[in-house]
C-alpha cells in the first residue's frame, strides 16, 4: 500500500515534503504553482536544493504534481489555450528539474464546441508540449472527472481516445478519481460493483495505465455529474470501495492519494480510516 496526500507546499516546495512526513505519506501529491494563477515564479536555486535536500532525506516516495485549476489544454479560446500550454510547459519543465515523474491533469472543457473537437484540441495540445519541451521522463496523467458541464473526461473512452489519438501514446498514464468516476455513473458502492468498474476500465483503458488513484468519498450523488468530495466512509460511496482498492494486489505499488475536504484538521483521520481498512 503506497498511501498519501495532497500537501501543502505553502513558504517553499520543500515544506511539502515536512507536511507530507507529519501524516506519515508514503507518497505526496502537490502543486508546483498557485493553483488559481496563471503567472508564478519559479523557485529559487536555494529553494530547488532544500526540496531535493529534505525530500531525498524523507522516506517519501513519489512526489505527484497536479495542474493548476485554470488550465484548458481542450478550449476553443485561443489566448486561454495559449495560456495553458504555456504554464504546462512551465510545469513539465520544472517537473524535470526536480525529477518528478508524474503531472495529473483534467481534460479540460470543450465550451459547447463538441466533445470531438475538445478531444481532438487537448490531443494536438499534449504533442504540441511533447514535442517542444525537454522533460522526457515527465509522464502525464490524466484524470478521471465527473463531468461537470462540458468537461471531457467522465467515460474511460475519452481517456482511451486521448492516449489513441497521439503520436506519443507511452507519455500518458491514468489517475482513477473514485468520487468523480462514482458521480460520472462507474458505481463503486459494492464489491461487484468495483469489479464491474474495473473490469470496465481495464477493457476499455486497460489496468497498466492505472499509475494513481485519488481516494475520495462523494458528498454527490451516483450519477449526479457534481464533483462533491467527502471524507472517507462518510459519503455515497462508503469504505467497501476503498478497502477494495487497498486489498487488491493489481494496486499494491499503485500511489493512492486522499484529497479529502479540511486537509489541515482532517487529513490525519482520512489516512487512518484508510489505513484501518488495510487487511
Amino acid at each position: 500500500m503506497i498511501l498519501g496526500a495532497h500537501v501543502s507546499a505553502s513558504g517553499g516546495l520543500h515544506n511539502a515534503i515536512k507536511n507530507g512526513e507529519e501524516l506519515h505519506c508514503d507518497t505526496i501529491q502537490i502543486f508546483l504553482r498557485n493553483p488559481n494563477r496563471w503567472q508564478a515564479k519559479p523557485p529559487t536555486a536555494a529553494i530547488i536544493e532544500k526540496f531535493r535536500d529534505a525530500w531525498t532525506a524523507s522516506p517519501i516516495g513519489d512526489v505527484i504534481v497536479h495542474d493548476i485549476h485554470l488550465s484548458n489544454l481542450a478550449s476553443p479560446k485561443t489566448e486561454v489555450l495559449e495560456k495553458s500550454r504555456q504554464q504546462f510547459q512551465e510545469q513539465m519543465e520544472l517537473a524535470h528539474v526536480l525529477d518528478l515523474r508524474y503531472i495529473v491533469t483534467h481534460l479540460g472543457a470543450h465550451l459547447n464546441e463538441g466533445e470531438a473537437f475538445g478531444l481532438k484540441q487537448l490531443g494536438e495540445s499534449f504533442d504540441f508540449l511533447f514535442e517542444n519541451v525537454e522533460a522526457p521522463d515527465v509522464t502525464i496523467l490524466l484524470e478521471t472527472t465527473a463531468g461537470q458541464g462540458t468537461n471531457l473526461g467522465y467515460c474511460f473512452e475519452h481517456l482511451r481516445d486521448v492516449i489513441g489519438m497521439s503520436k506519443y501514446p507511452e507519455r500518458f498514464g491514468v489517475c482513477l478519481d473514485t468520487c468523480h468516476v462514482f458521480a460520472a455513473g462507474y458505481d463503486l458502492r459494492t464489491e461487484a460493483d468495483c469489479e464491474t468498474t474495473f473490469n470496465r476500465f481495464d477493457d476499455i483503458i486497460g489496468l497498466t495505465r492505472l499509475q494513481a488513484f485519488h481516494l475520495n468519498d462523494a458528498k454527490s450523488t451516483y450519477q449526479s455529474r457534481v464533483d462533491r468530495h467527502e471524507h472517507i466512509g462518510d459519503g455515497n460511496i462508503g469504505a467497501t470501495a476503498f478497502a477494495y482498492i487497498l486489498n487488491d494486489s493489481r494496486f499494491a505499488e499503485v500511489p493512492l492519494i486522499i484529497e479529502t475536504p479540511q486537509m489541515e484538521t482532517m487529513h490525519e483521520t482520512n489516512l487512518a480510516t484508510l489505513r484501518k481498512l488495510k487487511s
